[in-house]
């Protein structure tokens, strides 16, 4: 059982979860992440582990990201998205579609 905490209810405790955080992110010529700076320091990409885009809402405020979940040099793993709307790069902890049980991960070029 939960007790009561005598406080009324609404949206003044909530907090939002996940939200994408600025990232320095180098690209090169095909838009893919060649670096990110991590703690202020740019760490090499690795490899790209994954490559998707999303487009959505565009009725009300248009999303439009290309995400990349990537490995650093120092084997860190990391999602980064370039925003195709207003520009800028992000990175956001997030891991991607993944494929149903018992189906072979295969990427998606």
């Amino acid at each position: 059982m939960v007790e009561n905490p005598r406080t009324a209810g609404g949206t003044g405790g909530l907090r939002l979860l996940n939200q994408p955080k600025p990232a320095a992110v180098e690209a090169n010529a095909h838009g893919e992440p060649d670096a990110v700076v991590v703690q202020g320091r740019f760490q090499r990409v690795r490899a790209i582990q994954d490559s998707w885009r999303i487009d959505d809402e565009w009725w009300r405020e248009e999303i439009a990201r290309r995400y990349f979940a990537v490995e650093l040099e120092n084997g860190r793993k990391l999602t980064v998205y370039h925003d195709l709307v207003g520009g800028g790069w992000f990175a956001q902890a997030y891991d991607g579609p993944q494929p149903a049980k018992g189906t072979p991960n295969k990427r998606r070029d």
